[in-house]
């Protein structure tokens, strides 16, 4: 009893204190240790216990109520641990049960208290386009955007945080709960990428092991309930062409379960090539029908181990892309991906090198090559040609302008919105330019909030009826086993007669063959016969 009231007290001050900033402004803070000593959930720490790995039970749905298992020993997620003024802190308010841990208020005072076993599916509402989005790949750098990209929709934030691995999903160490608090704070949905690894080898694996799709979507589910996330990003590249269609039914599961707990999700797909890995592979059509969006990496129209010069993403090439795919994926879908940086080409003996430059970078060239550069109205890019000691280093710009033409298409072409590669390399002027596009009023969002069934209360058999149905069983499987037995005994049957009959057919055609060649032996040494003596009359 005394322990008991020593942490509502405590709770009550670290909510006050919690509250009175204003930076967050709906949190319930506990103590990192009282967590450990209420949760119900296995969990384990890192060496220098900077951080704490808990394990959720894997889930079941009935109905709108998820139910966890409390034996399981579960999927790996990392606790997000909060610090306010160097103490570390579980916020009970941006979390779910799945931690383990809940709690009550009365009276101003807070009760924490190992968390029931049982939830409802979180009511999270689609996002609605056109949408203004950014990866992050590198979220531990850089100020998060404290401002909205665009406000003409929603606005999505997604950090490089998850990777598959042969055992499971696989987090980053990164991954960090005060950047989805800021981002949330600031206006944005974050929805962390997912990625192969690119590599095609390591992916055929994964993809022919359906046992661990399971264990992906279950973990994927614990941390959009446990972080606050709203959706994920697939980032699946590099794929083996002769896995294609396990790579669309891969897709199609993890959408599916996903969707089952009003979670959305996205892919990423490159443009139209002849690339087996790196565009056969995907089925695009088949994505739009299972994903909420999909969104076309317009970029890389010169790839960057390319040796020959060119744009990375010049307007002609990008609308022609984005048009064709509007054949396969409904614009309200497509999500046009543009980007922050472009090339420079070293260029030497007819031979290219590609050196990324982001577009922060690209003002000094502006500033000391200006007479060298050019608009290309047909490209719509600027173009520089700059000679060098060794041959001519060549850039196609994305720039302010060049991305306002790209980004108009949004409105043009109604399509879900823009999404660009990647943080970091734009700078303010970028940010101010986006802001003031006008990406249309968007488009209505189609992606349904899946209502979970209702619960289904099935009635116990009875002892007859559980001997009826097992009667049935064994009938059924004795009828199938003396099926099968008949039917390989067919097909022994008409294989050793098809045998037999070849064996014959063969044999007569070397009868017939051989009786043929007898009778031209014949033929030819009757013709000798006649000739001889005709010869020798001649010399007579």
């Amino acid at each position: 009893m005394l322990r008991k009231f020593a942490m509502v007290t405590t709770l009550a001050a670290a909510v006050l204190s919690s509250i009175s900033g204003n930076t967050v402004k709906a949190e319930v803070l506990v103590p990192l240790q009282q967590y450990l000593n209420t949760t119900n959930r296995n969990y384990e720490a890192n060496q220098y216990k900077t951080s704490y790995t808990i394990y959720v039970p894997q889930l079941e749905l009935n109905g709108t109520t998820i139910t966890m298992n409390p034996k399981a020993v579960g999927e790996p997620v990392k606790l997000p641990i909060t610090k306010r003024n160097g103490m570390e802190y579980v916020d009970l308010e941006g979390t779910t049960p799945l931690i383990g841990v809940t709690y009550t208020k009365n009276d101003g005072q807070l009760q924490v208290s190992p968390a029931p076993e049982t939830m409802q599916v979180l009511q999270n509402k689609p996002v609605q386009g056109p949408l203004s989005w950014a990866f992050d790949p590198w979220p531990n750098q850089g100020a998060p955007y404290a401002e909205k990209l665009n406000a003409s929709g929603d606005n999505i934030i997604s950090p490089s945080w998850f990777k598959l691995h042969s055992l499971g999903l696989e987090s980053s160490p990164n991954i960090d709960i005060d950047y989805v608090k800021v981002y949330k704070t600031n206006g944005y949905h974050v929805w962390p990428l997912i990625t192969n690894r690119f590599d095609p080898g390591f992916t055929s694996g994964i993809l022919a092991d359906e046992a661990l799709w399971k264990k992906y979507a279950q973990n994927l589910i614990h941390y959009a309930y446990i972080y606050g996330f709203s959706g994920y990003n697939f980032d699946f590249e590099n794929v083996d062409y002769a896995d294609r269609d396990r790579l669309t039914k891969f897709v199609a599961y993890l959408a599916d379960e996903l969707h089952k707990y009003n979670i959305q999700s996205s892919v990423d797909v490159t443009g139209y090539s002849n690339s087996p890995n790196w565009s056969l592979v995907y089925d695009r059509k088949s994505f739009a029908d299972s994903v909420d969006y999909v969104v076309l990496m317009a970029y890389d129209e010169t790839w960057a181990k390319s040796t020959i010069a060119g744009p990375v993403a010049s307007y002609p090439w990008v609308r022609e892309h984005t048009e064709k795919m509007m054949h396969e994926v409904p614009s309200h879908k497509l999500v046009l991906g543009i980007p922050f940086y472009t090339r420079i080409w070293h260029e030497s003996g007819g031979v290219a090198r590609g050196e990324t430059l982001a577009i922060k970078n690209e003002s000094s060239y502006f500033t000391n090559h200006a007479s060298n550069i050019i608009w290309n109205d047909t490209l719509k890019s600027y173009y520089a040609a700059i000679p060098t000691t060794s041959g001519t280093d060549k850039i196609w710009f994305e720039d302010n302008k060049s991305l306002g033409h790209k980004l108009n298409l949004v409105k043009e072409l109604q399509l879900a919105g823009f999404a660009a590669w990647r943080k970091g390399f734009e700078d303010d002027n970028t940010i101010t330019m986006i802001q003031g596009v006008d990406l249309g009023k968007g488009t209505p969002n189609t992606a349904p909030v899946v209502e979970a069934p209702k619960p289904v209360v099935e009635k116990p058999l009875t002892k007859a009826e559980r001997k009826a149905l097992e009667k049935a069983a064994k009938e059924k499987a004795k009828a199938e086993a003396k099926a099968a037995k008949e039917k390989a005994k067919a097909e022994a049957k008409a294989a050793k007669e098809q045998q037999k009959a070849a064996e014959k057919a063969a044999k007569e055609k070397a009868k017939a063959e051989a009786k043929e060649k007898k009778e031209a032996k014949t033929n030819a040494s009757r013709e000798e016969a006649t000739t001889i003596p005709s010869v020798q009359v001649v010399k007579k």
